[in-house]
């Protein structure tokens, strides 16, 4: 018995090969796909660095929320 409980008394199933039929994604689907995750990731970091650059740097924007403006913004990216 796994730790996870994804084998309970050896009665997991057993993962079937992908069959020859079965339609595939064309490769230009997964790269793309890829470009817009990874330009969403940049985009998402940017913007979280500018509200850290401009909260430390406009002494109006600093108040007793900022701790968690700043634990929202860490959090999203971890």
């Amino acid at each position: 018995m796994r730790a996870n409980g994804s084998e309970l008394n050896g009665t997991a199933l057993p993962r079937d090969p992908p069959d020859e039929d079965s339609p595939r994604r064309p490769p230009w689907v997964t790269s793309t796909l890829a470009t817009i995750l990874i330009f969403t990731i940049v985009v998402d970091l940017l913007g979280n660095l500018l509200v850290i650059l401009s909260v430390y740097r406009n002494k109006k924007l600093r108040n007793a929320g900022d701790p968690w403006t700043y634990f929202c913004v860490l959090r999203e990216n971890g």
